[in-house]
């Protein structure tokens, strides 16, 4: 429980969920960058000065020549995306950057603009049970990353792969499956390595008015009495929209197809698309957020 133990003393005590969040979402087609910033801009707290949300739009370089206005492209481009972004009182910055090394870039901008959290949205068909055995033997991989495929929303599991293996602040893979709205938050938590998620499960509580459904598959908010405290606690701040799944139900496939977003770890994600769960394979846009362990 060392690591339960770890995230009791910075989350609830010294209130780590209060600490700025310097946002880089990464995207290539712009209904995915709209909803990553749908999704950022309810992760920022009004309460908390400094916050910022840079969006940034990767190209192939030869896609990027071909570009006769790049200020009408960028007009055009972050129209809507900026005004989701401008929904929180967050400082929001513009890139449209070309590059043959997606990966690479991601972690150059995160570090110029000092990030804490990055968010990239991907292909539907990366995060396949068939293609999960590839990454995990990918994790071991120590030498040069191979060029990626040429833009994010097809980005090879590689390329996830190495990001998530390079990028040493907390990485946020968002499978888009077209969101609109965010009324129906789903968070599983099948991992105790996933406790970090009580941070975001406290900033879409606080920001939206959504309903979030807890599932603890694993018995740790009932089993730690600080988790069950602080759980509590969300509940009634939030007028009871914060709700536990009873264990004692089966998720059916008519829940999940009513949810409009999964928030999960990355731990969990790993045994959800492993099991035999037969609904974890029709998930909406579903958040998967990984924080490094050192």
């Amino acid at each position: 429980m060392a690591l339960i133990d770890k995230f009791l003393k910075k989350t609830i005590i010294e209130e780590e969920s209060d600490i700025p969040l310097n946002i880089l979402i990464c995207f290539s087609k712009q209904e995915t960058g709209t909803a990553l910033c749908k999704i950022a801009s309810h992760f920022m707290n009004s309460k908390i000065k400094n916050e910022q949300i840079a969006s940034l739009h990767l190209i192939e370089k030869e896609e990027y020549n071909k570009i006769e206005n790049i200020e009408e492209y960028k007009t055009s481009l972050f129209d809507g995306i900026i005004n989701e972004c401008k929904k929180s009182t967050a400082m929001v910055r513009t890139f449209v950057k070309p590059s043959e090394d997606f990966v690479s870039e991601i972690l150059k901008t995160s570090e110029d603009l000092n990030c804490n959290l990055v968010l990239i949205g991907i292909g539907k068909t990366v995060f396949t049970p068939q293609l999960w055995g590839s990454y995990q033997k990918f994790k071991s991989y120590q030498g040069t990353p191979e060029k990626t495929d040429s833009t994010l929303d097809t980005l090879s599991y590689k390329g996830v792969s190495s990001l998530l293996e390079r990028n040493d602040k907390t990485t946020g893979i968002f499978i888009d499956n077209n969101l609109e709205t965010i009324d129906q938050i789903f968070i599983p938590i099948l991992d105790k390595n996933d406790i970090h998620i009580f941070d975001y499960i406290k900033r879409l509580a606080d920001k939206t008015i959504a309903k979030i459904t807890l599932w603890d598959a694993i018995g740790v908010v009932e089993s730690v009495p600080e988790l069950k405290k602080a759980f509590q606690i969300m509940q009634k701040n939030n007028d009871e929209r914060v709700v536990m799944w009873d264990n004692c139900k089966k998720i059916e496939y008519d829940f999940i197809k009513g949810l409009d977003l999964v928030v999960i770890g990355f731990e969990g994600w790993s045994k959800l698309i492993s099991s035999a769960i037969t609904w974890s394979h029709s998930l909406p846009s579903t958040l998967i957020i990984r924080k490094k362990i050192f």
